[in-house]
């Protein structure tokens, strides 16, 4: 009896499960960002919880998340207070500002995934992709009387695996272009922040898709001290000069598929590499262009396979979070709700961490199905008288959130469960698929 007590008690001094989940943020919402709404029908701290509850619950609609909020959350919000809350410029600041300073805060933390190549520390390195979601319900058309999706650029950091917001795109009946957002109004804010400089204010490499393709941009990036540098794959309609070959080591593992290594020139631009490549494994060529002159050419070709890493990001946002339409009309409505999305997937990123660290709980049914996966891929690779590249051996994975952890996670939630009792459940989710 005394103790089933004793376990009782401790499970009530336990916090629950939210409020685990939020704690990172709470934290530095309250002590590290300005303009901070304490008081009020729905401060700043409430409006951060629903927004974390909402991309969490899968709610088909606004009002559908309310009533979820009130009858399971318990959490009583006037319909008014919330919906206008989306559109308050100062939250989505607030927002931004929060998931900065958590990525700021977290990222040498968190294990480093491109930590098996020393050349990369202190380099900061990203992906960035613009994802498109359903329009709101109320969305105004283009000019051609047909609805836009909504699209936003985002950052995923390559070394932690954190996410940022980087702003819209389009939405709302515009259309615009990613590359001329990203260089007219997103990369000099970037540039501005201590984030975008490493070790020795060492210049950040951009990995994106051929969409961001601008050399003479590029060029002036490097011309203006090396300020930022990018990795891409070349165009069928780019006619570069080639100007010289050059010799890399072919017994570093890094290397290994590298076909050529290219100096070359364009029209308006200043000299970059073309990085030829074979893929052992799928025998597919690629071809990349690059400002960045002081990597191996193997190493280059691996960071833009890595990119694909914010692919699978936006698969689970889309997948598994079930975040697939916007929540309001507006570019603030639409900046808020990405915001949340990223805030949401960098929280349970830390809380996988602290499940690892604290309490040696690891998704170790991922960990197994990937080795299978690599035996099953070199087997059938030697059948063809192939390989698997041997840096795929060593590299570290960004294990993906699986939906069974997230639907752990969800349940637990919405039960209202205590931090002692989720830890439980989650140590059986993370060991079998169901």
């Amino acid at each position: 009896m005394r103790d089933t007590l004793l376990h009782s008690n401790e499970l009530q001094s336990s916090p629950r499960l939210l409020d685990q989940v939020l704690a990172p943020a709470l934290h530095i919402l309250g002590n590290y960002v300005r303009g901070v709404y304490r008081d009020g029908p729905l401060d700043d701290f409430q409006f951060l919880r629903l927004g974390i509850c909402r991309v969490l619950s899968q709610a088909a609609s606004g009002r559908d998340f309310l009533q979820l909020a009130r009858e399971v959350l318990g959490e009583e919000v006037a319909r008014a207070s919330f919906f206008d809350s989306l559109h308050c410029r100062r939250r989505s600041k607030v927002l931004a500002d929060l998931n900065a300073e958590l990525v700021s805060r977290n990222r040498s933390g968190l294990e480093d995934l491109l930590a098996q190549f020393p050349e990369l520390q202190g380099i900061p390195v990203y992906a960035v992709d613009g994802h498109h979601i359903d329009h709101a319900v109320h969305s105004p058309n283009d000019h051609k009387g047909e609805k836009v999706s909504a699209n936003n650029l985002y950052l995923l950091c390559l070394h932690s695996g954190l996410l940022w917001n980087l702003g819209a795109v389009q939405g709302d009946g515009r259309h615009n272009h990613e590359m001329p957002v990203f260089r007219n109004q997103i990369v000099p804010w970037l540039l501005s922040r201590k984030i975008m400089k490493g070790k020795g204010k060492r210049a950040p490499i951009f990995v994106g898709d051929p969409a961001f393709v601008d050399k003479v941009f590029w060029t002036r990036m490097v011309l203006e001290g090396n300020r930022a540098r990018f990795i891409t794959r070349t165009k069928s309609n780019m006619k570069p000069m080639i100007y010289a070959s050059y010799g890399w080591d072919r017994k570093k593992l890094v290397n290994e598929g590298v076909v050529a290594d290219l100096s070359v020139g364009f029209d308006g631009a200043t000299t970059m590499r073309i990085i030829r490549y074979r893929d052992p494994e799928s025998r597919i060529d690629y071809e990349f262009v690059t400002s960045v002159m002081d990597l191996e050419p193997g190493l280059i070709a691996l960071l833009y396979l890595t990119r694909w890493r914010i692919e699978k990001l936006f698969d689970t946002t889309k997948n598994k979070l079930g975040e697939t339409k916007s929540w309001a009309v507006g570019p603030v409505a639409q900046e808020t709700r990405a915001h949340l999305v990223a805030l949401t997937h960098n929280l349970l990123i830390l809380l996988r961490r602290e499940l690892e660290r604290e309490h040696g709980i690891r998704e170790e049914k991922v960990e197994q199905k990937r080795q299978e996966q690599l035996v099953q891929r070199q087997t059938h690779a030697r059948t063809l008288g192939r390989s698997v590249a041997a840096i795929q051996k060593f590299l570290p994975v960004a294990i993906q959130l699986t939906a069974q952890f997230i639907r752990t996670l969800r349940n637990g939630i919405l039960l209202g469960m205590r931090w002692a009792e989720a830890l439980a459940l989650l140590r059986k989710s993370t060991k079998v698929y169901l």
